[in-house]
């Protein structure tokens, strides 16, 4: 056999292994990566029932920053048209403070009257976004217009 088909040989060897390894890899990580995305819930139209909704976009940063990149999403709506708004009262994040194992954020609306009505889906909607897109254990402390809401 001539030396240069025996290196031949090995250089395919060589590239064969680097794709197996990079597809073990893939295959591997995969179940890992696609919960890199948030997971949002909304109320469904008919029903009321939180209902999820990922969004491919993965939240980096501080658990604060990761925390007010879902929280604007959550206000932007939902993409399917089953699912509806949290509120329907203009409500907006004025800041999110980070805590010991905690999140304190202090939301802004004039209608608190209307809101009153939505809080506890508005709530719920938020807590459980927070928990499944954002990993850790974590208390959240919910402030309306600067006082704590129950």
């Amino acid at each position: 056999m001539n030396p240069s088909k025996e290196q031949d040989h090995k250089q395919g060897y060589i590239i064969a292994l680097v794709i197996f390894l990079a597809v073990v890899f893939i295959v591997w990580k995969g179940p890992t990566l696609q919960y890199n995305s948030m997971r949002l819930y909304f109320p469904d139209k008919k029903k009321g029932e939180l209902r999820l909704e990922k969004r491919p976009i993965a939240p980096i940063g501080t658990l604060k920053e990761k925390a007010k990149a879902t929280v604007e999403e959550l206000l932007l709506g939902p993409l399917s048209r089953d699912l509806k708004i949290l509120t329907d009262t203009d409500i907006s994040l004025l800041r999110i403070v980070e805590g010991k194992n905690a999140l304190f954020m202090d939301f802004s609306t004039q209608d608190i009257a209307s809101f009153s009505s939505e809080y506890m889906t508005f709530k719920s909607a938020l807590e459980k976004s927070l928990k499944e897109t954002i990993p850790g254990t974590f208390h959240i402390y919910f402030f309306i217009n600067g006082v704590l809401a129950r």
